[in-house]
């Protein structure tokens, strides 16, 4: 798997050792841990970056807006987007997860250079439906335990410097889910942390599953990019 700090080297990472500390501190020794383990990145889609994206090629105009976007992840304004597409499988998972990829690296990289220590936990990768099935299933049986898990699942994704949130209002959800979705955008709306949306829906249908309120605040702060094209699931 390609490291995430090869497009920041000259050498493309070309003269480093599986052992490289920088590689070890970002995916850990198995590849699957570390910061990127942190952030909760599905194994499919981990050492995807903007440059390797399979779907860099289909979706040039969005990857043109994605490369500007990356460059304000040194300030302090950096805005959340809306990526939705008709059709599912035209890589808006596959770019959202690149653009957690670059925040790691930029977070990490950009620690170091000011002699601090990295964060831990510099973004986050919420899928909607996984949590959600998790919740029904929880709920049915009674497991506290996994209610307690899905509660700190909320919590680091309300507080996490960035996020990702995948496949949001896909699915009819219950009251009870529905307050932990708002929960955690409310908050992170609220205290102004970028946060990446995908969805099947445009974000007008966002109105009829948050309240007005939620939607407007999220629309205010949230540039919608449309994924246009068929399903290329199968060819990431």
């Amino acid at each position: 798997m390609t490291c995430i700090l090869s497009e920041y080297r000259t050498d493309k990472c070309a003269t480093c050792s599986h052992i490289c500390p920088h590689r070890i501190a970002l995916e850990g020794l198995d590849g699957r841990s570390g910061r990127i383990g942190n952030a909760g990145l599905p194994d499919d889609y981990r050492g995807i970056t903007l440059a390797n994206s399979s779907a860099r090629e289909s979706q040039a105009k969005n990857y043109a807006i994605f490369e500007r976007y990356v460059k304000t992840f040194n300030r302090g304004d950096v805005k959340s987007l809306y990526l939705w597409s008709e059709s599912p499988g035209t890589g808006k998972t596959t770019s959202a997860a690149a653009l957690i990829s670059e925040w790691v690296a930029r977070d990490y990289l950009g620690a170091l250079r000011a002699g601090k220590q990295p964060r831990q936990t510099p973004a986050i990768f919420l899928d909607i439906n996984e949590l959600q099935t998790r919740y029904n299933l929880a709920t049915m049986t009674d497991d506290d335990e996994v209610m307690k898990r899905i509660g700190a699942t909320i919590k680091r994704t309300q507080s996490a410097p960035f996020a990702v949130i995948d496949d949001i209002g896909v699915r009819s959800a219950t009251e009870a889910f529905r307050a932990y979705v708002h929960a955690v955008i409310n908050h992170r709306v609220t205290s102004g942390l970028p946060t990446v949306y995908t969805s099947n829906l445009p974000m007008s249908d966002m109105a009829n599953v948050f309240d007005a309120r939620l939607y407007d605040r999220v629309r205010d702060q949230c540039a919608e990019i449309h994924f246009a094209g068929d399903s290329k699931r199968g060819r990431r």
